[in-house]
C-alpha cells in the first residue's frame, strides 16, 4: 500500500537534505530518479513517486539501467536547487 502524500513529501525533503549535507549536487542517478518522483507526486501518482524516490536512494552497487524510465544519457541532471524548488512548488499546491 502506498504511503500518504505528506509522508512522501517528507521523505523527498529528507533525501534532499541528505544531499545538501554532503555538500554536493545530486548524482545523475539521484537527480533523475528524484525528478521522476516529483513529477509523479505532482500528478498524484503516489505509488510511482514512492518507487522513484526509493530508487534514488539505492547505493551504486544495486543500481541497474533497466530501473530508469525515460532516461537519456545526454539529459542534464537537475540541480539541488531545482529539485528543492519543485518540491516547494508541489508542497504549496
Amino acid at each position: 500500500m502506498p504511503v500518504s502524500r505528506l509522508t512522501l513529501i517528507e521523505r523527498v525533503s529528507r533525501f534532499l537534505r541528505s544531499i545538501e549535507t554532503r555538500g554536493l549536487e545530486p548524482s545523475r542517478w539521484e537527480g533523475h530518479c528524484t525528478k521522476q518522483a516529483l513529477e509523479a507526486l505532482n500528478v498524484g501518482n503516489i505509488g510511482a513517486a514512492e518507487g522513484h524516490i526509493y530508487r534514488a536512494k539505492l547505493v551504486p552497487e544495486l543500481r541497474t539501467s533497466d530501473m530508469l524510465v525515460d532516461f537519456s544519457p545526454e539529459s542534464r541532471s537537475p540541480t539541488l536547487t531545482e529539485l528543492r524548488s519543485e518540491l516547494e512548488r508541489i508542497t504549496a499546491s
